[in-house]
């Protein structure tokens, strides 16, 4: 019987995100009030990894001291670390596979009655679901399962990670100013995805996805979650993505709530 490796993981210094620091992609955040509300962070091991070690790697990271120490959350509107190391780690694969923005082109034909020819989003009765008010077809395709643009998507494209990374976007903060058009949504989208994810070329094979992504709940001793706190919300979302050709860590947590001033170092 195979041992478990036991990993050491090491912090380093914030990568230079260059789709994410863009200044528009900045002032896109801002205006849907998620700035600030999301926080990535960056971790490194050393030992041997293969894809089937994914649910131990990510069990021993949340539970390891060093990590606890540097692992940022949300209290109140800062971002602070509170050095707890997790009791339980719930753990979900997120498939992370699309490779270019054709992925969203059902959006962009107005036959699917989301967009208008002109590219103004279609709207619609104000609604609301999950606290969210759903005034036109693009957030009623996100959130409403009684609408027929809900199934413009199968479900497991749905779970993808540049969906999930769209959701968050679109539905935005507590203070969010709506687009009236799809394509800044899409932009912010894939300067995000490109930021966080590796394509990667295997000698003649075609271009595939190198980084495993998961859906983490990690709880304290307490039963509490804290990696997201309330992961009950559509908003409050942790993900862990591990790059197995840099043996890189990064961390991805978004909590819905007030604008976060800043974060603790």
């Amino acid at each position: 019987m195979e041992i478990e490796p036991k990993y050491t993981f090491v912090p380093f210094t914030q990568k230079n995100l260059i789709g994410i620091n863009n200044k528009t992609v900045q002032e896109f955040l801002s205006k849907w009030g998620i700035k600030g509300n999301f926080i990535i962070q960056h971790f490194s091991f050393n030992e041997p990894f293969q894809q089937y070690h994914k649910y131990h790697l990510v069990e021993a990271f949340f539970k390891d001291d060093s990590v606890a120490k540097e692992l940022l959350t949300k209290q109140g509107n800062r971002w602070v670390k509170q050095g707890i190391s997790a009791s339980n780690v719930e753990i979900k694969p997120v498939p992370c596979s699309v490779l270019n923005m054709s992925f969203f082109n059902k959006l962009k034909d107005p036959k699917n009655r989301i967009v208008h020819k002109s590219g103004t989003i279609c709207k619609t009765y104000d609604m609301e679901l999950e606290n969210f008010l759903v005034s036109d077809n693009l957030r009623g395709m996100l959130l409403d399962q009684e609408c027929l643009e809900y199934h413009l998507y199968l479900k497991d494209e749905r779970e993808e990670f540049i969906f999930r990374i769209f959701q968050i976007l679109v539905l935005g903060g507590i203070l969010c100013q709506y687009e009236d058009t799809l394509n800044p949504y899409l932009e912010v989208t894939k300067a995000i995805y490109k930021d966080l994810v590796r394509v990667q070329k295997k000698e003649d094979t075609d271009l595939s996805v190198s980084t495993i992504v998961l859906q983490v709940v990690a709880k304290d001793s307490r039963g509490q979650a804290y990696f997201p706190h309330d992961p009950s919300h559509i908003q409050n979302l942790g993900f862990l993505l591990i790059d197995y050709v840099t043996h890189e860590i990064t961390t991805f947590l978004h909590q819905f709530g007030e604008y976060c001033l800043s974060h603790l170092q």
